[in-house]
């Protein structure tokens, strides 16, 4: 028992790293009762990954920003301490994510080609899954944070995006992504080109 306690204090010590693993252990456990632990491992990988691309892109940018948190079944994220100081920022930390959370579904994906493992498989069509969702033109989504750079008049084209999603799959996930998104929406529809 008292090493248990002395384990904890250490982790408490290293308090970033202790919540990130912590949440992330906790995810693969809710994982594994649902749906084993490989494919458990795998999904907590794959969303590590996509967490990496922000937290290295917004480190290469000068920000700091936390260490990847889970939520299981809903989703998972890196706070940025500093904001990003323009779109052209915020869009190349939003972009990451995706990129190397794609990069890691098509490694997984020809893994589990090549070696038979339909688990892997799984886990690969579910990465490449969760970075195409994420790539909605609508914040809080990675899309949304891309295409601001643009024009958030482009936010719009998410909507009936999420409205389909929610009419043929309704999940509670992406009703939250649409609740969260309503703001911006609005804020988008006020937009004019011409103000500061």
């Amino acid at each position: 028992m008292s090493r248990i306690f002395l384990l904890l204090l250490a982790g408490l010590k290293f308090s970033k790293l202790f919540g990130s693993v912590a949440t992330m252990l906790i995810a693969v456990g809710v994982y594994a009762i649902a749906f084993g632990w490989r494919y458990a491992v795998g999904i907590v990988a794959m969303l590590f990954l996509h967490e990496m691309g922000h937290y290295v892109a917004a480190r290469r940018r000068g920000l700091r920003v936390g260490l990847p948190m889970f939520i299981p079944f809903a989703f998972a994220w890196v706070k940025l301490e500093d904001l990003p100081h323009d779109a052209e920022t915020d869009a190349y930390i939003a972009l990451a994510g995706p990129m190397l959370g794609t990069v890691a579904a098509i490694g997984a994906y020809f893994l589990a080609r090549d070696q038979g493992m339909h688990w892997l498989m799984a886990v690969a069509y579910t990465g490449f899954l969760i970075n195409l969702i994420n790539m909605i033109p609508l914040p809080p989504l990675d899309g949304g944070r891309i295409t601001s750079v643009l024009s958030p008049r482009i936010w719009l084209l998410g909507v009936p995006i999420i409205g389909a999603l929610l009419w043929f799959h309704f999940s509670v996930i992406l009703l939250l992504v649409a609740i969260l998104a309503a703001p911006h929406v609005w804020s988008a529809l006020q937009f004019k080109r011409d103000d500061p």
